[in-house]
């Protein structure tokens, strides 16, 4: 059997050889992926959050995220301490948006994993005797699933005076393909579909958004006690501009649930402070961190999470976004 798949088959088991001392099942629970922030390209008032807003016709949005996670992965078996499988990660998101009419454009994530370490399948007692460590060891570089977006804009912007746009309605599909590396807990196993309705309102110095939707599987998983499958998400943001926007104060809290377990929730709460260097107010600098609560630790839901990120947005319709 494949090193890799040998490697993840170990790090499945854990479970139930610690509790009953039977074989790991090789190779079960293949695409576990340690990152589940899934940040969105394309204009917005917060740092992951999505707004109903729109690359306008012909134009098009770039941005880059990176962040740094604080044990973002774990497994605990009944009776013993958790298990850090990913301790320490530093990644990027990069991302284009391409508006093809005023209220739609489409969009593709490329994220990496830059630096990772923890005990990946290099657990004591786990690896078969005389087994050679290199063979269970996390790799350090990885690339994550490649993702593509398509959104629609229903309600909202087109209005004279951006400022007065109130409410917004937009819908998003995500789809993520199974191109990163699933052994080392960099990507899934096989295609993600993430519906992800959009409800946002904006006036003067106050923008809020709420994201409510759902990461649907063609393929489960499973890690220790974890099974990875169908997940509702939901996400909800509030951000204050000041000084002419060229300040922005933004708090977000992110959730995500599996379905066929809803006691198992991981939620993340960040805050962020945002600068607009240029007049256009088409450039958006982010700093944002935070922790989470609940089961977040065997969701994938870091204890600490730190985001710098660049966008370039020309906004919604062409227009800077205000």
């Amino acid at each position: 059997m494949a090193r890799g798949v040998c490697k993840l088959g170990v790090v499945l088991g854990v479970a139930a050889m610690l509790a009953a001392g039977t074989a790991a099942a090789q190779g079960d629970g293949e695409g576990i992926d340690s990152q589940i922030l899934w940040p969105a390209p394309g204009p917005s008032n917060f740092p992951t959050v999505e707004s109903s807003d729109v690359v306008g016709h012909a134009g098009v949005a770039f941005s880059a995220l990176f962040g740094y996670d604080r044990k973002p992965l774990g497994v605990q078996p009944a009776g013993q301490k958790t298990l850090w499988t990913v301790e320490d990660v530093v990644g990027a998101d990069f991302m284009w948006a391409f508006g093809i009419v005023d209220i739609f454009q489409v969009g593709l994530a490329l994220p990496v994993v830059l630096d990772q370490d923890g005990k990946g399948a290099d657990i004591p007692g786990i690896m078969p005797i005389g087994a050679d460590e290199a063979d269970y060891t996390l790799a350090s570089s990885a690339l994550r699933d490649l993702r593509f977006n398509a959104k629609a804009r229903f309600l909202g912007g087109g209005v004279p005076n951006p400022d007065r746009r109130d409410f917004g309605l937009a819908f998003d599909l995500g789809v993520s393909l199974p191109t990163g590396d699933e052994l080392n807990f960099a990507g899934d196993g096989g295609f993600v579909f993430a519906p992800n309705a959009i409800v946002d309102f904006h006036r003067c110095k106050f923008s809020a958004a709420l994201n409510l939707g759902a990461r649907l599987r063609t393929e489960k998983s499973r890690l220790a006690n974890l099974t990875v499958g169908h997940q509702g998400t939901a996400g909800l943001g509030l951000t204050g501009h000041y000084f002419e926007r060229r300040l922005l104060l933004s708090v977000e809290g992110t959730a995500l649930a599996e379905f066929e377990d809803m006691g198992r929730v991981g939620v993340e709460y960040r805050g962020g402070v945002g600068y607009v260097p240029d007049d256009a107010k088409a450039i958006t600098l982010w700093l944002s961190g935070g922790s989470s609560a609940g089961s977040g630790d065997l969701l994938g839901t870091p204890q600490v999470r730190v985001l710098l990120g660049i966008v370039y947005a020309p906004g919604a319709e062409g227009e800077a976004l205000e």
